[in-house]
């Protein structure tokens, strides 16, 4: 069997064919970064997302992920352990607690990051400038119509019949 034979059979083309994609190209990356840096998945979700807006709650991260509060909450306490994040009252607000990268964080996303952006290079090289450029469209038009399909059904249960 040739992995194109998968790719070619399953009833779901678009959601297998992205998963596919993201689990080979992710996941190796992942498994070094556990390896050489003792970072897990969670841990580098949060770090992405302080990267990405400082000042995040660890609810904001669940918001952000989809992530359970709990997995979110153990890689926070985890990267406060490493020393990689600090945590501060928000000022107008003394009950939540904001999220701020310290430079040992900054660092470790910055090294793993590079993977990634060489990896994604090495995906995209079989297209050409134009059809990178459609993809990227094409996946960003998908990702902004996220809120209107996921309130439909399977997502959202069918209302029960009165």
């Amino acid at each position: 069997m040739k992995l194109i034979d998968i790719l070619g059979a399953t009833p779901i083309p678009i959601g297998y064919r992205m998963a596919f994609l993201t689990n080979f190209m992710r996941e190796p990356l992942l498994r070094r970064m556990e390896r050489e840096y003792g970072l897990i998945r969670p841990e580098w979700t949060v770090l992405i997302c302080l990267c990405f807006r400082e000042g995040l709650t660890s609810r904001d991260i669940c918001e952000v992920t989809e992530q359970p509060s709990n997995t979110i909450s153990r890689a926070v306490a985890s990267l406060l352990a490493k020393g990689m994040i600090r945590r501060s009252a928000d000022a107008r607000d003394g009950r939540r607690k904001l999220l701020y990268l310290e430079p040992a964080g900054r660092a470790q996303h910055d090294a793993v990051m590079a993977w990634f952006i060489e990896a994604e290079a090495h995906l995209a090289a079989t297209l050409s400038e134009e059809e990178r450029a459609l993809l990227i469209s094409l996946l960003d038009r998908m990702g902004r119509d996220v809120p209107r399909w996921q309130a439909l059904p399977p997502y959202k249960e069918d209302a029960p019949d009165d």
